[in-house]
């Protein structure tokens, strides 16, 4: 089996967004350049030593934990001073600038990737202009996507058991079976990444069964939650989108997964208006549509050369660039096939 992410070095992520920055304004605008850590980790360790709430540093998009990648982020623009005066471990700031607004995930365009593929034997490399627009593994971690649907499900309880986390701990030792203030402890960024993993796992199964039914299956990868499928003419459904199931979704529905989503919803025990969280509101999932297929930018492949780090094995490095909220991982699972 091929490795990613053997050394954070392997794997690098740059963040192509705009921003109409000035001398003046309300937030400091900086670029966050980070080796092993996940963004929210990041943030957090930011926030604490500027003595500031998670939500006001502002970013785009979640980046990779093990890699190299740097994105745009924001703090309150009093605390500019503050954060250039500090070091952190594996963490690099650049200031930036200054804007009237925070960084949002609406000012996110692109990210541009440079990985190496190690330990390569036989393998055949396909060039490839459009992909499968799935969620990766890093979407669902060991547990997100069942955190997800015990918070849709109203299983607080069982929530709080898989995210083992102290905030949530220490108020249940206060104040016994207290399970939605216990949830309520946690930041909202963390809470809707669950809830978004159990979303995106809806969303995997809906666009892998319909290309199953309805298509040339070109080949099929495993993941820890399924199968992803791929076809051979992903250009003829460019115009597909596939429903995020969520509250409202039954109307977006093209007739051609109907089905499909039905018999998703029915072994999960779902109904629309499960997705309506009346006890933690901010954590309530609006349905949506996100395009089938993605499109790969730009890219180029390096020559196949002796890796370095694993005897008698090839390496080869990939360049490319994809939209926002599509998954690089994904990318070199369709571009190489192990033989």
């Amino acid at each position: 089996m091929y490795i990613l992410k053997q050394q954070p070095t392997d794997f690098i992520v740059t963040e192509q967004s705009s921003h109409n920055l000035s001398e003046d304004g309300k937030f400091a605008y900086f670029t966050l350049k980070k080796t092993n850590l996940n963004t929210l980790d990041a943030v957090r360790i930011i926030a604490k030593a500027l003595n500031i709430k998670e939500k006001q540093v502002g970013f785009a998009g979640s980046k990779d934990k093990n890699a190299v990648t740097s994105q745009v982020c924001s703090i309150p623009k009093n605390k500019k001073e503050q954060l250039l005066s500090l070091s952190f471990k594996n963490i690099e700031i650049t200031f930036l600038g200054y804007q009237d607004e925070p960084v949002s995930l609406g000012n996110l365009e692109e990210n541009q990737f440079e990985i190496i593929v190690r330990n390569l034997d036989d393998f055949t490399i396909e060039k490839i202009k459009y992909l499968a627009n799935y969620f990766d593994e890093q979407r669902f971690s060991l547990h997100n996507k069942d955190i997800g649907k015990h918070i849709i499900k109203k299983e607080f309880k069982e929530a709080i058991k898989l995210i083992k986390d102290s905030r949530s701990e220490e108020h249940l030792e206060r104040h016994e079976k207290d399970y939605v203030g216990a949830i309520k402890k946690l930041p909202k960024r963390l809470l809707m990444m669950y809830v978004h993993a159990y979303q995106s796992y809806l969303w995997n199964r809906t666009l892998a069964e319909y290309l199953r039914t309805n298509t040339k299956v070109l080949k099929t990868v495993k993941y820890s939650l399924g199968e992803f499928v791929f076809v051979k003419h992903p250009e003829n459904y460019l115009d597909l989108n596939i429903p995020m199931i969520g509250f409202g979704s039954e109307n977006l529905e093209p007739e051609q997964v109907q089905e499909i989503i039905y018999d998703i919803m029915l072994k999960e025990n779902l109904s629309y208006m499960d997705f309506v969280v009346k006890q933690i509101p901010e954590l309530s999932l609006e349905g949506g549509l996100r395009k089938a297929f993605t499109e790969i930018k730009n890219l180029e492949t390096g020559k196949i050369e002796e890796d370095d780090l694993n005897y008698g094995m090839k390496k080869v490095k990939f360049i490319f660039t994809l939209g926002k909220g599509s998954y690089a991982t994904l990318a070199i699972k369709k571009i190489i096939t192990l033989e």
